[in-house]
């Protein structure tokens, strides 16, 4: 463990784009730790896009503010930018979210605000992706949870090392800051989508389609992800940029080495 930097440097990203709860959420509250901050975040919804980049066309970058910049890309677009044509050195901190519904298990691997996180770690710098349970009626959400928790745990992080392609999924449950009940350290759970296509067609007859978001309901599993938001805890997993295959790794040598 070791102290804060005085004033670190945090970079703010997102998939939902501007004027969210959730970002200006996390903006208010990285505010309350440093002055030393910069937003870049594309400049609509990129819920989805996972670790995409943009190779067919030239992006754009709009500087809103000496600190708020949007991008017409991906949140990895957002994060690249932002490290090569933004800042003069590597931040303290990345922060990707507050994502406005939850990334859970397998449907991690799809998300925009998770592979920001993952961008940034994969340039050794700690980083976290944040999202938060959304009611489908917006008078039920409660953000009490996000106002007393986040900014320890973001000190918390701050503070202590953090291993190298090590980055974290952090997971908020909708509900009261007095509900909480611990916060748990948790892995992915195993999720997969059950949703189908609905197919229409458009004015000229011809087929569209268009994917449910349908998701298999896990087996309860005790220390998962899911576990923790259904138990009303605060979900944080730790993941690896590193995606080699280490246990089983000498298994596979006797199947493709020649030598």
């Amino acid at each position: 463990m070791k102290r804060i930097k005085k004033n670190p440097l945090i970079f703010i990203t997102n998939d939902d784009g501007p004027n969210t709860i959730g970002l200006n959420k996390l903006i208010d509250i990285v505010k309350e730790i440093t002055t030393n901050y910069i937003v870049v975040i594309p400049e609509k919804n990129c819920s989805g896009f996972g670790h995409s980049i943009t190779l067919s066309r030239p992006l754009r970058l709009n500087k809103v503010s000496d600190k708020f910049y949007t991008c017409d890309g991906t949140p990895t677009d957002c994060v690249m930018l932002g490290f090569f044509k933004i800042l003069k050195g590597n931040p303290d901190l990345l922060l990707s979210g507050i994502n406005m519904g939850e990334n859970l298990a397998d449907d991690a691997t799809y998300s925009g605000t998770l592979s920001a996180a993952l961008e940034g770690s994969l340039r050794n710098i700690k980083s976290v992706a944040l999202s938060k349970v959304i009611s489908k009626n917006n008078n039920e959400n409660n953000w009490s949870s996000v106002d007393d928790y986040l900014k320890p745990i973001i000190l918390n992080i701050l503070k202590n090392n953090v291993h190298k392609n090590n980055f974290f999924n952090i997971n908020f449950p909708n509900i009261s800051s007095n509900e909480v009940r611990n916060i748990k350290l948790t892995h992915l759970a195993n999720r997969k989508p059950v949703g189908n296509y609905i197919v229409r067609k458009d004015a000229k007859n011809i087929p569209y389609y268009w994917l449910t978001t349908e998701r298999s309901i896990e087996e309860e599993s005790l220390g998962s992800d899911i576990w923790a938001l259904k138990n009303n805890c605060i979900s944080i997993t730790p993941l690896n940029s590193d995606m080699t295959e280490n246990v089983c790794f000498n298994n596979y040598k006797d199947q493709f080495n020649k030598n």
